[in-house]
């Protein structure tokens, strides 16, 4: 061998003996905190191969088991933080909010699929500041709150008459309320029918983002180059669908805020979110289309992330109602003790209603409708508790795995109400203070949605009973306790049967109905 050859294999020999013994060095004496503990992850594709395709919630509380509250995995070559704990998520998410309310980059939903204007998808910065600004005057005041109550109610009796003509499509009454609440608020346009035009839009835009939005399409929020793959090449599907999705997404978005648009003009526009915030920025001067992208998805974000979550809490209540008759016929003493039977209940009899009050809160404790909540990301590194939280990680906040904490929940499998009449006024026990995000992230509409639950479920109560489908030979079926998996999580499809509680409470369904 040449002696400048066998030079240059000894220099590159001791480079890497000097390099293997500086990290030696490095992970002994170095002052840097350790990541936190948790699985152990494989070269390239980290703990990819330790999370299921299902219920990865569950994986993940089995995570802080193991590991303690907080817990460092790695999905390929991004770290992330699990959270298991409500005062770790309080001390992060909250007191640390300044780190912690980014998002990751969503290549596949934003980027590709088109919901970069939306708040629940929009990077921590001056839009989000905007558009949250926006939803708190909508959402978070008072004023704003009371003036919906008219609407709520109207639609409320809408879908109890609904109850009474088709109670089998009891899941699909209850996405109507949400829909037509929210479509009237944003848009100032009233849902008449369930053919109406921009809900199917609204629906088709976020049923065809959940199926083309699975895990193993996500590869690309990983590997950002996949964004440029070619649609012609094998293996394209996942951009050819999220392009679909694009076109359904941009369709959602435009086609209502342009009816919104044309009433202005014409001045026959009702109230609405989209119409003041229109009418706001006229006043400065003309519209850019900075501002004109952003009303879009502010409006777009009121009814994506409100309707399939009201609807998902209130199939929740049935099921936990038809497989739990005697909490049922408890809250409807109470109605009739509280309310009586000439009158439906409204807002006002809440706070005399503490039995109804706790049924709700162990409705969204016992199967929280969004398990894993939507991922925060750390903006810089960070140390807590003695660990490095590396800059750019994923933070979940595992909020089912919360729901299920034996020290505040005992047995926190089973539905049990009156686990919060003792504790009414708990904060670290109130699951509406876990189940609508965290810190700057907060769900701005939580009061406006929960108002929804209680009025629709108080209405329900003092109206129907409730009872099992019965099988061929007369036998109850008791629905099997199953759950739909995914970002947003509701039981599987169940029957069961509701029917009016006296003949009086059909008289006030009609008249009421007739009203609306």
């Amino acid at each position: 061998m040449p002696l400048a050859s066998s030079l240059g294999v000894g220099i590159l020999l001791l480079v890497c003996v000097i390099r293997l013994l500086y990290y030696a060095w490095a992970r002994t004496f170095s002052s840097t905190p350790p990541v936190p503990p948790g699985p152990k992850p494989l070269p390239f594709i980290g703990n990819v191969h330790q999370l299921p395709v299902e219920n990865q919630q569950k994986t993940f509380l089995e995570w802080g088991h193991r590991f303690g509250a907080v817990v460092h995995a790695k999905l390929f070559h991004s770290p992330v933080i699990i959270i298991n704990s409500l005062e770790v998520a309080r001390d992060l998410m909250e007191k640390r909010g300044g780190n912690y309310s980014d998002r990751p980059p969503f290549v596949l939903l934003s980027e590709l699929m088109g919901w970069d204007s939306t708040l629940t998808h929009l990077r921590f910065g001056e839009r989000f500041r905007k558009h949250r600004k926006w939803m708190q005057s909508a959402f978070m005041a008072k004023p704003a709150l009371l003036s919906y109550r008219p609407l709520q109610r109207r639609e409320s009796h809408i879908m109890l008459a609904g109850l009474l003509s088709d109670p089998d499509a009891y899941v699909r009454h209850f996405t109507r309320f949400a829909a037509a609440t929210l479509m009237e608020i944003t848009y100032g346009h009233r849902v008449t029918s369930e053919s109406d035009l921009y809900v199917h839009m609204a629906e088709r835009a976020t049923t065809e983002t959940v199926k083309a939005g699975s895990p193993a399409r996500m590869l690309v929020d990983f590997f950002p180059i996949l964004k440029h793959y070619p649609t012609w090449l094998p293996g394209s599907k996942f951009k050819v669908d999220a392009l679909y999705v694009r076109g359904l997404v941009k369709d959602m978005t435009d086609t209502p805020y342009e009816m919104v648009k044309r009433k202005l003009e014409s001045g026959n526009a009702w109230p609405s979110f989209t119409g003041n915030l229109l009418e706001e920025h006229y006043r400065k001067g003309p519209l850019s289309h900075e501002d004109e992208i952003d009303i879009k998805g502010a409006a777009a974000t009121l009814y994506a992330a409100g309707t399939e979550t009201t609807a998902t809490t209130m199939t929740t209540f049935i099921f936990a109602m038809v497989r739990h008759p005697e909490v049922y016929r408890k809250a409807q003493e109470e109605l009739d003790r509280v309310v009586g039977l000439e009158r439906l209940p409204d807002f006002d009899d809440r706070e005399s209603l503490p039995y109804l009050n706790a049924v709700i809160k162990e409705v969204y404790r016992w199967h929280v409708p969004v398990p894993s909540g939507v991922p925060h990301f750390s903006m810089k590194e960070d140390e807590y508790r003695g660990y490095r939280i590396p800059e750019s990680s994923m933070i979940i906040a595992n909020i089912w795995g919360m729901s299920q904490n034996t020290d505040i929940y005992p047995d926190p499998e089973i539905f049990r109400p009156e686990r919060f009449l003792y504790n009414p006024n708990d904060e670290l026990m109130d699951p509406k203070n876990i189940i609508f995000g965290f810190g700057r992230r907060l769900c701005p509409g939580k009061d406006f949605a929960d108002s929804n639950v209680f009025l629709l479920a108080s209405n329900i109560v003092a109206t129907m009973d409730l009872s099992c489908a019965r099988d061929e030979e007369g036998r109850e079926v008791l629905p099997p306790l199953e759950f739909t998996s995914g970002f947003v999580s509701r039981p599987r499809p169940f029957k069961c049967v509701f029917t009016p509680r006296t003949p009086r409470a059909v008289e006030l369904i009609r008249h009421l109905n007739n009203e609306a």
